[in-house]
């Protein structure tokens, strides 16, 4: 489920919203605390949106793509068409996504490995 779907449902009466589980508040509902401010410091748990390429696409078609992209982003119209899902556009670099990954393989691999799930589960 998405955050949208969910803040509709939270929004009819049918569910009761406690928290949200990302670092910051969700502008679309601040009325909402973080789980962090509710007394789990550094609590994290978000889920994001990427564009990848095939591993031998040359830097500078990765360049003109993420430029494309930013700039899309940039759209009013294209925020607006993305706020009623509940999707906090944030645009990045290559490096960005490279450092976000790595920091998710960081926080997930211990995770993932004490649990025993592997791709093939």
């Amino acid at each position: 489920n998405t955050s949208g779907s969910l803040l509709q449902t939270v929004r009819s009466g049918q569910l009761r919203g406690l928290a949200v589980t990302t670092l910051k508040r969700f502008p679309t509902a601040p009325e909402l605390p973080t789980i962090a401010e509710s007394g789990i410091p550094g609590f994290d748990v978000s889920s994001w949106y990427a564009l990848f390429v095939p591993a031998k696409t040359p830097p500078e078609i990765i360049a003109r793509l993420n430029a494309a992209t930013v700039t899309a982003l940039s759209e009013p119209a294209v925020r607006a068409r993305f706020e009623p899902l509940g999707v906090v556009v944030e645009s990045s670099t290559p490096e960005g996504l490279e450092a976000l990954l790595q920091s998710e393989i960081d926080k997930w691999g211990p995770i993932i490995k004490a649990a025993g799930i592997s791709a093939s589960n």
